[in-house]
């Protein structure tokens, strides 16, 4: 028997169809088929075949199939080679791979402030 991995709390199935919104307080991984929000503080993988018409709030988010709604992210998003998500995200770290699709506009939270250049005689001086 295969022991169960304390990092998945909540598995979606392939043949599922689930409408309202989840909340939930640690990972989920979606493989049918959700429409409403999902809500945790973990990780909500969207596999690829999966379809979620809905907002999206977590941690992390890796998506590998469809999505259609806004991201809120604390962490990083991950759109697979083969992913579709049309919405607006907001992240601290976004990865496209080649072949992702992205219809939205992307807010980068937590950003490194940008040097600001200071005239000091001839010369240029950065500072943060």
């Amino acid at each position: 028997m295969k022991k169960k991995d304390p990092s998945i709390n909540t598995i979606i199935g392939e043949d599922s169809i689930v409408t309202g919104d989840i909340k939930l307080a640690g990972n989920i991984i979606v493989n049918g088929k959700v429409t409403g929000d999902i809500e945790t503080e973990g990780t909500i993988r969207v596999l690829q075949g999966a379809v979620i018409i809905g907002k999206l709030v977590g941690k992390d988010l890796h998506i590998g199939g469809q999505v259609e709604g806004n991201v809120i992210v604390s962490g990083k998003v991950v759109l697979g080679d083969r992913s579709m998500l049309r919405g607006d995200v907001r992240a601290s770290q976004i990865v496209i791979e080649e072949g992702a699709q992205f219809e939205g506009k992307c807010d980068m939270q937590n950003r490194p402030e940008i040097q600001s250049p200071v005239k000091s005689g001839n010369s240029e001086i950065l500072f943060k």
